[in-house]
């Protein structure tokens, strides 16, 4: 089949903002021994691979590769390892921390070493607003008698202040600390206000954000209460962006599906980004407070066929991903990928200390490339490409024709039968009016899922999950709540939602939660729940009027196969990042510059055999081609092949 067929029109002459350069963070690791459960020595002695003990220095190899991806913003110490992180066995003598090698102070040497601003999270299940106030002391400081921690840094050999600015309060913190605690949202906005005061009576100039939202949930369940309470005094609100929701080891969808799904997204985070833009003007009565997309990559968590993580196609989705994140209307603050090395998802493996080859994966290459080829000022440019359409599917909406709002469609579907209910030990069931009604006895860590009902569906349609829920005296981190899924069960499929969960002592509570059944569904089984994960549970729990509601989708518009994003500096230089997501075909561009006079181009292309290679056996799998296109005018054509990122730059 002839190419596709693409028009760019880059208007030069036309600046829309500043390029931010902070969007191109990173996060390391340095996981602590008792407070992670996936904590190992590679973490908390050398940083996943960044930091040599032994020598007591950054790894070289490392620190040249953080720096070719101009790795801006680093993040420490690493996702859901920070909720029990006790920061003061970090720092002071080696020997007083044999099993932390790689702490604080080591951490703020590899920042320096990369060139990187330091972004501190604060453990939101440990310690207490002190803990965070001899935090800023220590890093910030004068060494003088009246700053025992700031001695304590001198004597780790740095007297002069670090001068970290930017902290966290937490991470993820809604979904709780993995053992037996999660806070309310107003608990944790007390909190959020207690730990900024403390630390601003150190050091005024430090900016602490707050966590409003993990993926793309609802903005009400969590985000709401926390900006209500929070919003004359946050200093910046924190998102992490993981969309699709892939589990799957079956490699159903094929990649090729999947990968079309994932790329068609991008209009769906803009949109939340500008509900949560609309959010925090109404809550802070503010129209500057940033965001930090502190966490971000494709959600892809399985290994088969293979890792899709690591793949080309989840390089170009994060690609695309910090297209919007560089949208000045955003008012992205920072954005970190996770991960920079090893562990699950790093963008580069292997361990220097072990001889290993370092090995850049797929979802290196894009920082590279906006490190290397793109401008500092963002100009205007316009698109006019073929479109394709999605379904949706694993948390990405559909996208048809010119997009439509969603809504109810049709009569709610209610139960036909009552609860079936399967016994378990340690837990008292019965039912009653249609109510069902359970009591925990509080010596288990009970993973219950034993009552269900079951209902009809249609396949690959998206319904809304009703229900209400009331506790009584319910203990632990983990409440009640309600899960939709495929009939066949979470086991045989992979697939499912669940409502927002109940806990303490909580009158009648509507839940709900959106599910779009798989292209085979026929049935979709509703269990009354409690999951497992929030230590020892007791008291009771009711569950009534179950029904799912048929919905018409918001759709977005259907996709354009070509993207663009396009820069200058000054006047010398104009630059394109380009994405052609059709995955059979390549695409003609047909490039018109305006407000410029060209003299030469150059084009710098990733792209591999298939949209799912990966760089796991053979490290040039996915890489990048050079191409100079010599002398161009005002008009000059070029050929993207299929699935492929490209760098265009203008001379």
């Amino acid at each position: 089949m002839p190419p596709l067929q693409a028009h760019i029109t880059l208007f030069a002459d036309k600046p829309i903002g500043k390029v931010n350069r902070w969007v191109f963070g990173n996060n390391m690791l340095g996981y602590q021994k008792g407070g992670w459960p996936h904590a190992e020595p590679v973490y908390h002695d050398r940083g996943a691979g960044i930091w040599d003990p032994e020598r007591r220095r950054p790894v070289p190899e490392m620190m040249a590769i953080a720096k070719n991806t101009g790795l801006s913003v680093a993040r420490y110490p690493g996702g859901c390892g920070v909720h029990l992180f006790d920061w003061k066995k970090t720092v002071g003598p080696l020997e007083s921390r044999p099993e932390q090698l790689f702490g604080l102070p080591e951490f703020l040497r590899c920042c320096e070493a990369m060139g990187a601003v330091p972004l501190i999270t604060l453990a939101d299940y440990h310690g207490t607003a002190q803990d965070a106030a001899d935090l800023v002391e220590y890093l910030n400081a004068s060494s003088d008698v009246r700053h025992p921690w700031a001695q304590l840094r001198a004597r780790d050999g740095r007297r002069r202040p670090w001068n970290v600015l930017w902290f966290e309060y937490g991470n993820e913190t809604e979904h709780g600390d993995h053992v037996s605690r999660r806070m309310s949202p107003r608990e944790y906005a007390e909190n959020y206000l207690r730990y900024r005061r403390a630390m601003k009576a150190v050091d005024n100039r430090i900016k602490l954000g707050a966590v409003v939202a993990t993926g793309f949930p609802n903005l009400n369940e969590w985000a709401l209460p926390v900006l209500q309470r929070t919003g004359k005094e946050v200093d910046f609100v924190i998102h992490h962006s993981y969309i699709p929701h892939y589990s799957r080891e079956d490699g159903i969808p094929p990649a090729e599906e999947l990968f079309a799904l994932a790329l068609a997204c991008l209009d769906q985070i803009q949109a939340y980004y500008d509900e949560l833009r609309r959010l925090l003007r109404e809550t802070t009565g503010r129209d500057n407070v940033p965001i930090a997309v502190t966490e971000f990559n494709g959600h892809f968590v399985q290994e088969k066929p293979v890792p899709y993580r690591h793949t080309l196609g989840n390089a170009l989705l994060n690609a695309e991903m910090l297209r919007v994140f560089l949208n000045p209307r955003n008012r992205i603050l920072m954005a970190n990928f996770w991960q920079f090395c090893n562990e699950y998802w790093g963008m580069v493996k292997g361990y220097v200390h072990l001889g290993e080859r370092l090995v850049k994966r797929p979802q290196y290459y894009p920082f590279e490339f906006y490190h290397h080829h793109f401008g500092e000022e963002l100009v205007d440019v316009q698109v006019d490409s073929p479109r394709f359409e999605v379904e949706g599917g694993y948390g990405v909406a559909p996208a048809k024709g010119k997009g439509q709002r969603g809504g109810a469609a049709g009569a709610p579907i209610k139960p036909a039968e009552v609860w079936r209910i399967q016994p378990v030990a340690g837990v008292k069931q019965r039912t009653e009016n249609g109510v069902l009604a359970v009591e925990f006895g509080g010596g288990e860590d009970v993973n219950y899922y034993h009552a269900r009902v079951v209902l009809p569906v249609k396949p690959n349609t998206l319904y809304r999950l009703i229900g209400w829920v009331k506790t009584e005296n319910l203990t632990s981190s983990r409440g009640a709540c309600f899960q939709i899924g495929d009939a066949r069960g979470w086991l045989a499929t992979r697939s499912a939602a669940i409502t927002p969960e109940v806990i303490g002592t909580s009158d009648w509570t509507r839940v709900e939660v959106e599910y779009r059944t798989l292209p085979d569904t026929r049935e979709v089984e509703v269990l009354a729940r409690r999951l497992e994960g929030g230590g020892a549970v007791s008291g009771k729990a009711w569950y009534r009027d179950v029904q799912i509601q048929e919905m018409v989708p918001h759709t977005f518009p259907a996709v354009p196969y070509l993207s663009a994003i396009a820069s200058r500096r000054g006047r010398r230089e104009v630059y394109a990042m380009l994405v052609n997501k059709h995955l059979s075909l390549p695409v003609q561009v047909e490039v018109e510059v305006r407000g410029f006079s060209p003299r030469g181009a150059n084009l710098w292309v990733l792209t591999g055999e298939r949209v799912d290679s990966t760089n796991e056996q053979n490290p040039n799998a996915v890489s990048v081609t050079h191409r100079a296109l010599g002398s161009v005018g005002r008009n000059f054509t070029f050929e993207l092949p299929p699935h492929s990122l490209a760098a265009l730059q203008i001379e």
